[in-house]
């Protein structure tokens, strides 16, 4: 039945391409800019990664509870959570660890200093204006953590006033209120109330099991406000803030309370000095505390300080050279309040300074791109890549890439008492790629990749004495992955197709890495009714996993069902039924996932 759900997905999508040759097709739309693949402006189409963009009108149209409901959506991206709504979270970018993938708000780096991981669950979709997602590496662009790749998210950017209601399945309720506008001096701000009851994370198998319902609470805020300083300057502050209360089983089924906050403040100074020179120069702060309460009281607080100063050069209409400077401080101490002891107060800080040249040359698109880090502990480290794509035809353009990239140890792994080992090495890896993309028609386009990446001097907990564990660097991953995705548009229809196979191999074993499918299916289909009202339906598919324990976690298939339509002028209704088939499914051994539930909404944009 499984391998069976698998084939009858595929076998809908080539019936319906075929069907697409006949029927009638439309013009293309204006290309979408991103900025996160070279840190310049371009198209979707000139960029020589494999990217994707979800704007804020595809979050609209999903009406979807969490941010990952979104990601889950798209090739090479796997998630997992303990739990319901606040649980922890973790994606997986093209097979690679949660702290494998750099996460930037608004340039920020947002993951944190103490886990290397960032807080998903904490991400209220009302506050993202788009997210540009670039799989592969980064980190001669970006530096530590890009290995699998970097996902950007860009907060909400209002035009005008909105206010939206929605409430749902466990006791759900939420309720988005915007303002944006400004002529000369333009300002966005946007703030968010959202709850649930929950339902018990834990399941009766597990150590932690609590048949309590465990509930969530959050309130977000994200903003920005832009001035133009005169003709050829601007100056952009951007932010966001989340605060959250999230209830939870601990081991032995102790009722447990985390309290959260987490927020990104960028500064952003940008000058065209000259025709041919511009530069950008930011300032960040991202920090992540938390307090949790169980059967003891502790508490982390984490910060980090960052800059860049980047430079843009156009050397001639073929040749864009960019140079740049960028610093950062991590800081974080984590104590136990239930002893009144400091388990640790640290700080490292990493400087670096990198250059990317793209090129045109006959035909043939080229970029290259070197960085050298210079961390207070391990000292330099240095990573480049090289890309290179040519249409070979007017329908057909090629890609490949080659890169290197690093994970430098986060504050836990360098110094947690009993763990942390201050003689660690960044993890490294190497990325092999192949890409096409093929023009079927206006109206249908295929985009295929392959990678191969390598992974050494990775850092995993090694038992030295009994119980007592520490951090090390002799964990290896061979992934190998191929990623197909079909766009079709026709009229005021349009199928979105995402096919994924990975084989993600820890190289010490031989064993598959923990939580990764082999093979991941999802299809989004939307009808336009109107101008300013749709409805669309979801569908994912995950093979079976591997878990702790030599745990193997079942396939699983999500059918979600989203419509919105237009009443007044300005008020929409908005509805999404997840889980349409009520799915029984684990993301993690011994933690539950919502059943079939239905969630309600009306939205007031007035101007839109």
């Amino acid at each position: 039945m499984k391998n069976h759900a698998l084939t009858s997905g595929l076998t809908a999508v080539f019936f319906i391409t075929s069907l697409a040759v006949s029927l009638p097709l439309q013009a293309d739309e204006q290309d979408a800019l991103i900025i996160t693949a070279t840190r310049t402006a371009e198209t979707v189409d000139e960029t020589l990664a494999a990217v994707t963009v979800i704007t804020r009108a595809d979050i609209e149209q999903s009406q979807a509870q969490d941010v990952t409901d979104l990601l889950r959506l798209q090739s090479g991206i796997d998630i997992s959570r303990n739990g319901g709504p606040g649980a922890s979270t973790s994606l997986f970018l093209r097979g690679t660890n949660s702290n494998q993938t750099l996460v930037l708000i608004d340039g920020v780096r947002a993951s944190s200093a103490t886990t290397g991981a960032f807080a998903w669950q904490h991400l209220n979709t009302s506050d993202i204006e788009r997210i540009e997602i670039v799989r592969g590496p980064r980190a001669a662009q970006y530096g530590s953590d890009a290995i699998g790749g970097v996902i950007q998210i860009f907060t909400r950017n209002n035009k005008t006033v909105s206010l939206r209601l929605m409430g749902g399945s466990y006791k759900t309720g939420l309720i988005e209120a915007g303002i944006g506008g400004g002529d000369r001096i333009k300002y966005s701000l946007n703030a968010t109330g959202r709850s649930s009851e929950g339902f018990s994370r834990t399941r009766d198998s597990s150590s932690s099991y609590d048949p309590d319902k465990d509930g969530y609470r959050n309130q977000s805020l994200s903003g920005n406000i832009l001035f133009p300083v005169s003709d050829k300057t601007s100056l952009k502050l951007s932010g966001w803030y989340s605060k959250s209360n999230v209830e939870y089983d601990a081991y032995g089924g102790v009722y447990g309370v985390s309290d959260n906050s987490n927020s990104t403040l960028d500064l952003r100074l940008k000058n065209q000095t000259t025709a041919g020179w511009s530069q950008t120069l930011s300032a960040g702060l991202a920090s992540d505390d938390s307090k949790n309460t169980s059967s003891s009281i502790s508490q982390i607080k984490t910060s980090r300080w960052m800059a860049d100063w980047q430079h843009d050069l156009v050397l001639n209409p073929n040749n864009l050279l960019s140079l740049g400077l960028s610093t950062y401080t991590d800081k974080a101490d984590n104590v136990s309040l239930s002893g009144n002891s400091t388990r640790f107060d640290e700080s490292i800080t990493d400087n670096a300074a990198f250059a990317i040249l793209q090129s045109s040359v006959s035909g043939n698109d080229f970029s290259f791109s070197a960085r050298l880090d210079d961390h207070e502990l391990f000292g330099r480290n240095s990573t480049g890549q090289i890309a290179w794509a040519r249409n070979a035809s007017n329908k057909l353009r090629l890609l490949a890439s080659y890169g290197s990239a690093f994970r430098a140890p986060t504050i836990n792994e360098l110094y947690y008492p009993n763990y942390g080992n201050s003689n660690l090495n960044p993890e490294k890896s190497t990325t092999a790629e192949l890409g096409l993309r093929y023009q079927l028609d206006p109206r249908q386009q295929l985009r295929i990749n392959a990678y191969r990446t390598r992974i050494t001097d990775m850092i995993q907990s090694v038992e030295v004495a009994l119980y007592t564990y520490e951090a090390t660097n002799i964990g290896k991953a061979n992934i190998d992955g191929l990623e197909l995705e079909h766009d079709l548009n026709l009229d005021a229809w349009t199928l979105l197709t995402r096919f994924t196979l990975q084989k993600a191999i820890d190289g010490s074993d031989k064993s598959n890495l923990l939580r990764r499918p082999r093979r991941k299916l999802s299809m989004q289909l939307r009808h336009q009714l109107n101008e300013n009202s749709n409805i669309g339906a979801e569908w994912v598919y995950a093979s079976e996993r591997k878990d702790y324990g030599n745990i193997s976690l079942d396939a699983y298939s999500l059918v979600n069902l989203t419509g919105r339509y237009r009443v007044l002028r300005s008020t929409w209704l908005e509805a999404r039924l997840e889980n349409l088939l009520d799915a029984d499914y684990q993301l993690v051994n011994g933690y539950n996932t919502p059943g079939i539930s239905i969630y309600v909404g009306i939205n007031y944009a007035p101007g839109k």
